[in-house]
């Protein structure tokens, strides 16, 4: 789950408006006549109908299956299959393998429909499981997940055992409750209930479990893409995790609002070095290798790529816009007007500025190893999240003329990753039109919004198998949920996780009346 950062920025989008509101007011009440046609128009627009809430195969709140469904997770949640930044030891390797090992053999175990009908296939500690449909033309879908967690930190101040699996107060403890095991789970229990259902889809649906997506994904979602690319397989739409439902009391909403990442910013990392003569600390030269270096991050700080409104982020107000009242409903119809102070509050606090800007973040500095020896080399490492529109070329383009300086050299790291921002995927599919149309049924109260997602999913790596990837986990994350995922007590209710399933298996069950993908159909 890559949500935190734009839990942060729904937050501070409803201090954004709040400065529309104080400040806005008297400076555009003289511009408002100008567009009083845009707000007449606006008045006619209503939010789309909720979709009726259609029954599921089984009652995943059946007593039954919940505590099973529970258990399952649970003890998936016990098997800590943490990865780990490279350089990774031999026996680290072989230690996280039998991990893995352990984990199929439980998946093999606890579904065993899929195993004996579907006969998913292990790619190194991955797995990919095929559904095929009874029409060879009908267009795949491909459901992503990923089974690897991050490490969890100071295990003994959490209020359950990171690796516990512990069922206590209505909820599941552990990492990977939320980020992502959680996932790969529900898809699997959903379809393995549609297997004992005697389902047959019509369209070919494919699972991608990957093993690495918190260390970037080259083992796992990579190598799986490679081998469905290998097999000429293509897809109308990808779903995989990035957005959730959050609180519309974040922006000033009362319903809450589910958010569906249309893309994600690009990962570009920069190292920055300067090699100089060292010497000894009694005689520092006028200007030493740190010297020139923070001076490089000091002009790069002052002078910040440019801000941009860009798709998805307008898609994001354009659809909120109608649910506002008031003046804000007013400001957001009328970006044309009221862009450069949204940008301009937008920029002033960290989550909102990454909404509309490529983010400069310094994260590694080295220099000398002794306390009385004057580097020869200092570098600096700057991780970079890059906005649709920006590319590596230009960026690298810009921190040389920014710097300003042949001594420092500009090398680009960040393996994996090509640097730029993901394709914006469409909202006029009809796998879009079944998506909201699940979200929905599971979630009939929710609005619906697309978004940006700030950080990097697995889904990047499909791209050359389908145009449409949407990124959405269904499940409701309240503010206070923001410090659990990647920290301390990490969980997940057992009504949201069953609810999980039940989405999971709608989802499935809805887009097997997809259209034809060239038809561009929307459907409500």
């Amino acid at each position: 789950m890559k949500t935190p950062g734009n839990l942060k920025l729904m937050t501070q989008l409803k201090s954004w408006l709040g400065q529309v509101m104080k400040y806005g007011t008297f400076a555009l009440l003289g511009l408002a006549g100008a567009s009083a046609w845009q707000w007449q128009q606006l008045e006619s627009i209503q939010p789309p109908p909720a979709q009726p809430t259609v029954a599921l195969l089984q009652d995943t709140a059946q007593d039954a299956f919940r505590d099973q469904a529970t258990q399952r997770l649970s003890q998936a949640i016990q098997i800590p299959t943490v990865s780990h930044q490279a350089p990774v030891s031999v026996e680290a390797q072989k230690n996280l393998t039998r991990t893995f090992d352990a984990l199929h053999q439980f998946f093999q175990t606890h579904y065993p429909l899929i195993y004996a009908r579907l006969q998913p296939e292990r790619q190194g500690n991955s797995l990919l499981i095929r559904w095929p449909g009874s029409s060879p033309e009908a267009e795949a879908v491909l459901l992503a997940a990923h089974l690897d967690v991050v490490p969890a930190q100071d295990a003994e101040a959490w209020q359950h055992p990171p690796f516990s699996g512990a069922q206590a107060e209505g909820f599941v403890w552990g990492r990977g409750t939320l980020d992502d095991k959680s996932t790969a789970l529900a898809i699997l229990e959903a379809l393995e209930r549609q297997l004992a259902a005697g389902l047959q889809p019509r369209h070919t649906v494919y699972i991608a479990l990957g093993e690495d997506e918190e260390v970037g994904g080259e083992q796992g979602a990579v190598s799986l893409a490679r081998l469905l690319q290998s097999r000429g397989v293509k897809l109308a739409a990808v779903l995989d995790e990035g957005m959730v439902v959050v609180p519309g009391s974040m922006i000033g909403l009362q319903p809450p609002v589910a958010l569906i990442g249309l893309a994600e910013k690009g990962y570009l990392t920069l190292k920055l070095r300067v090699d100089q003569a060292g010497g000894h600390s009694s005689m520092p030269a006028k200007e030493t290798a740190v010297d020139v270096l923070a001076k490089a991050l000091v002009r790069l700080r002052q002078s910040p790529l440019p801000a941009r409104l860009v798709s998805p982020s307008d898609q994001l107000f354009a659809w909120l816009a109608p649910e506002m009242g008031g003046f804000r409903r007013w400001a957001l119809a009328n970006l044309w007007l009221t862009e450069p102070l949204l940008l301009a509050q937008l920029q002033q606090k960290p989550a909102t500025a990454a909404l509309v800007q490529t983010t400069v973040a310094p994260t590694m500095l080295q220099a000398s190893d002794k306390e009385n020896v004057l580097a020869s080399e200092a570098s600096l490492v700057i991780n970079l999240r890059v906005l649709p529109g920006d590319s590596p070329e230009q960026i690298r383009t810009h921190f040389a003329q920014v710097i300003a300086d042949d001594r420092v050299k500009i090398e680009t790291l960040s393996p994996g990753f090509s640097g730029k921002a993901s394709a914006v995927s469409r909202t006029d599919t009809p796998v879009f039109g079944r998506l909201t149309q699940t979200i929905r049924q599971s979630f009939p109260a929710a609005l619906i919004a697309p978004s940006l997602v700030l950080a990097a999913t697995d889904s990047r790596h499909y791209e050359k198998l389908s145009e449409n990837i949407y990124r959405f986990q269904p499940v409701f994350l309240s503010s206070e949920d923001l410090d659990r995922l990647h920290g301390r007590d990490e969980r997940i209710s057992v009504d949201s996780y069953l609810k999980m399933i039940g989405f999971f298996e709608q989802f499935l069950i809805n887009i097997q009346g997809l259209d034809a993908l060239s038809e561009r159909a929307n459907i409500e």
